[in-house]
């Protein structure tokens, strides 16, 4: 029997994960089935996985995934990828105080296994940033903690334990719409940024020290979200073809309201915003951005190099030029609204929606609930791309 202790998050030039260790037994094709019991999942975690997933699948491997959902710890873009697997996977949940909380790791053949018991959720901090502490045994299958194992655990192993419930898209949506589980960006909010009430506290009695976060493994790679757009081939004053593109995003988006006047077509930010999401700086008006837009049907605009503008009067802002800002402005009780997408430090894409379009107020709505703003104040806010792709997912893939 083997038995070793994973660490991880701590000492680093162990270079140890379970996300790590994950990747190495699928990698090595000795098992022909995995099953996994855990409570936490997010989208990325689960992202990360994919591909050794799709692999084992093809090569005939047994896959069997029962997830908890308790405390918001679960999201919906995180089952909704569970989904895409396309394995015997399942939820369990009741509505009793005490919650479904393992995290157990199981690979076999018919000869042998190897059990990973800890810590360790379905997410990116849980495998690979956290401290956190797992035990991998590795034995023939006579060994007693297999059979304990599967004693223990039979009916949910089984399938017939009565609160087990198979992951399909409808039963993602209405746990989604009872806010049972919430979206990526909300649970990234609640757990792997640690934005807790704590964090509100402007003077600490205590102050603690920052410590470095454990880099990804070699072949751990969250899925990335997209925007889809089409670039088109302008010859004279006619269009000759469309090609399909798209970019790979980061993980933040700007959601912002545009303020009225003639010229609403430029846009002001407040201070935080100008400098750490576009990168210009207070006072430097040589500071310049590139900026494309994305029309509604997805069609990418020319390359706009934006140089930052700062005056006395404190206003901070970018000029954007597009269809929709050469009208009107809509008014004040239905401004427009403009997504911001990062591609690297200094290049965006685009959109603003106005009220008649319909994402609109889906948008709109998720501005308000993610916004810090004052009352009187334009909603701005930097959010997860989850968030985003949640609510508008024809711009977000």
């Amino acid at each position: 029997m083997d038995t070793i202790i994973i660490g991880q998050g701590y000492n680093f030039q162990e270079d140890t994960s379970v996300g790590k260790e994950l990747i190495k037994q699928f990698n090595s094709k000795r098992y022909d089935s995995f099953t996994c019991l855990v409570a936490f999942a997010s989208y990325s975690g689960v992202s990360a996985l994919t591909k050794y997933i799709q692999e084992s699948k093809e090569r005939g491997m047994s896959i069997k995934v029962i997830l908890g959902i308790d405390q918001k710890g679960t999201s919906k873009e995180a089952l909704e990828e569970v989904l895409r697997w396309n394995v015997d996977a399942k939820i369990y949940h009741t509505d009793s105080r005490n919650i479904f909380h393992p995290k157990v790791y199981l690979f076999e053949n018919i000869d042998i296994f190897t059990l990973i018991v800890g810590s360790n959720n379905l997410t990116v901090p849980g495998l690979v940033q956290n401290v956190e502490c797992s035990l991998l045994i590795k034995d023939i299958k006579s060994n007693p903690v297999h059979k304990d194992f599967y004693e223990y655990w039979k009916k949910i192993l089984d399938g017939s334990e009565v609160n087990l419930y198979p992951i399909t898209q409808d039963l993602i949506d209405k746990l989604y719409e009872d806010k049972v589980i919430p979206s990526d960006s909300e649970r990234a909010e609640r757990y792997d940024y640690s934005n807790d009430a704590i964090s509100e506290v402007k003077k600490r009695n205590i102050k603690f020290n920052s410590t470095k976060i454990q880099s990804l493994p070699d072949g751990f790679r969250p899925t990335q979200r997209r925007i889809k757009v089409k670039m088109q081939q302008v010859i004279g004053r006619e269009v000759k073809n469309s090609i399909d593109e798209s970019f790979y995003i980061g993980k933040e988006i700007l959601v912002a309201e545009i303020g009225g006047g003639d010229r609403w077509r430029q846009v002001n930010f407040p201070i935080s915003i100008f400098e750490n999401f576009f990168g210009a700086h207070k006072g430097d008006n040589s500071y310049t951005i590139e900026l494309q837009n994305i029309s509604k049907d997805g069609i990418i605009g020319e390359l706009e190099t934006r140089q930052a503008v700062t005056v006395k009067s404190q206003n901070y802002r970018f000029e954007i030029k597009c269809t929709e800002t050469s009208g009107p402005y809509p008014g004040k009780d239905k401004r427009p609204i403009g997504i911001y997408i990062k591609l690297d430090s200094s290049r965006f894409l685009y959109q603003v929606l106005l009220p008649e379009d319909s994402a609109y107020q889906k948008v709109r709505e998720y501005l308000y609930m993610e916004s810090k703003s004052q009352p009187r104040e334009l909603k701005r806010a930097i959010v997860d791309v989850e968030g985003i792709h949640a609510v508008y997912p024809e711009l977000v893939l």
